[in-house]
């Protein structure tokens, strides 16, 4: 059996809300101790890590490791459903056949959406990467460069060389350029093995960015002309990552 409670159904939401921008059906690992999915997009561009951690929930139980296939867009939709002060219950049917989502502990609203049969995909392994560049920031230089790069071009390239990160992004339309100093409020930490850069598809990092709702600072990794890994965690509640392949130019 599963059965999971949440005083916060903000934490599922806004993950959820954040994954089913590049994943539209996904595969759920019901563990012990943790609601898990490990995903790529169907271009094969980005992956995603996402767990939800007993410590996280109110109660939480389960008896055995579980595979549930979900349509992400229709669960996102009775997510939003739950008001801040609402508690929200996860419950699997008898036959498991379906997932139960109770909102609410006066007024209660039960709602039940069928699970798909997804087999586990072929994702590309991460674990391997080695990156040159390593840092934690606030969420918001990231928001904010990606929102300048926008407005000239469809990609932005990371630098460093251990002193800032510097966000540029050019086209004929224009250029755009934002350092954030090593030492800032901004720049927290910075662990740099050699001068650095690597571009990146705007697209996809907008929609990954969804997730700095769960933390206001990120972890970032890079390499040159390399993948990029983005971080945003709660220790012990939540953690979402993605791993986003950079875009090489002649």
């Amino acid at each position: 059996m599963f059965k999971a409670k949440l005083s916060d159904p903000s934490l599922l939401r806004d993950s959820i809300d954040t994954i089913s921008e590049l994943i539209h059906e996904g595969l759920f690992k019901i563990k012990s101790d943790s609601l898990y999915m490990r995903a790529a997009d169907r271009a094969t561009v980005a992956v995603v890590d996402f767990e939800l951690e007993e410590d996280a929930f109110e109660e939480f139980e389960c008896d055995k490791v579980t595979d549930i296939g979900v349509n992400l867009e229709n669960l996102l939709e009775i997510l939003k459903r739950a008001k801040k002060d609402d508690s929200l219950t996860l419950e699997l049917t008898e036959d498991e056949s379906r997932l139960k989502i109770c909102i609410g502990d006066g007024t209660k609203r039960e709602f039940e959406m069928p699970l798909l049969s997804i087999s586990e995909s072929e994702v590309p392994e991460t674990k391997q990467l080695e990156f040159t560049s390593e840092m934690k920031l606030k969420s918001s230089v990231l928001n904010r460069g990606i929102a300048d790069a926008e407005i000239v071009a469809d990609s932005i390239m990371f630098k460093t060389d251990g002193s800032d990160l510097t966000l540029i992004a050019e086209s004929d339309s224009g250029s755009v350029e934002a350092k954030t100093d090593k030492g800032s409020d901004e720049l927290i930490e910075v662990n740099v093995d050699e001068e650095t850069k690597s571009r990146y598809p705007i697209e996809y990092l907008k929609k990954m960015l969804k997730a700095s709702k769960i933390s206001e600072v990120a972890s970032l990794k890079f390499g040159e002309d390399y993948p990029l890994e983005l971080r945003f965690e709660e220790p012990d509640r939540i953690r979402i990552s993605f791993v986003l392949a950079p875009r090489v130019e002649d």
